[in-house]
């Protein structure tokens, strides 16, 4: 089974090279990263990346890639026969919510514009999100950081600008309505998202939640065998 891989932000395709993922799968790039533009809003790059995927019949995201795959699993109920869905966000619910995500983001976006790519990597590698990452070899380290700075500082401000959380509509309502069978990963230390994917499983009708033990928010490094794992080459019993 093809399947349409999503990357997280300030990740790219490269990131998914190790998941062994089927024959035909296709992994585009997110608007913002390396040399691909923002071309529109959250529901425009949704919408671009169905259309890149349209002979896929799986589907993947991790991070902001979840987001937009639960974007189009909202927007196109049926269209997919298994989704794997690793440490992603619905949508926000309230415009204060929104406000306060927005307002975040920009600061990002300011240290982006104002002090380059290398203070914002910086910062951002200095996360909370990221500590459980700190037992990993050097080497995983330092690839991943290698390939973050890959990008450019506007595409980045694009990307948190355009396709932000504060910019994302609230999918609950739209997610109640997916008929795929979907698997939900998540870190059990990323507490957050943990929560938010038991709320996930509540919501998609079938969905099955996996929590790794011991993990973060980042499992294409800290757990890939077990992500990849779930990407069967036939369809899912």
């Amino acid at each position: 089974m093809r399947y349409l891989l999503l990357h997280g932000f300030t990740g790219s395709p490269q990131s998914l090279a190790g998941l062994g993922a089927p024959d035909g799968s296709v992994a585009p790039t997110l608007g913002g990263h390396l040399d691909e533009p923002v071309t529109g809003g959250f529901d425009d790059e949704v919408e671009r990346l169905a259309q890149l995927g349209e002979d896929c019949e799986g589907l993947f995201g991790y991070s902001l890639g979840g987001r937009f795959a639960l974007g189009i699993l909202a927007r196109y109920p049926t269209r997919f026969r298994h989704a794997v869905i690793v440490s992603a966000h619905p949508g926000l619910q309230t415009d204060t919510e929104r406000a306060e995500r927005r307002a975040g983001d920009a600061r990002f976006i300011a240290l982006l514009r104002e002090r380059g790519l290398h203070a914002f990597i910086d910062t951002w590698q200095a996360l909370p999100l990221w500590a459980s990452q700190g037992d990993l070899p050097d080497a995983v380290k330092a690839a991943q950081r290698e390939q973050r700075l890959r990008h450019h500082a506007e595409g980045l401000a694009q990307s948190l600008l355009a396709h932000g959380l504060g910019e994302m509509p609230n999918l609950r309502p739209q997610l109640a309505q997916a008929r795929s069978g979907v698997d939900l990963l998540v870190g059990e230390r990323d507490v957050k998202f943990a929560a938010l994917s038991r709320e996930l499983a509540g919501i998609i009708p079938g969905a099955r939640l996996t929590i790794a033990s011991g993990c973060g928010h980042n499992l294409l490094l800290e757990r890939p065998e077990l992500v990849s794992g779930l990407l069967p080459p036939e369809s899912p019993p």
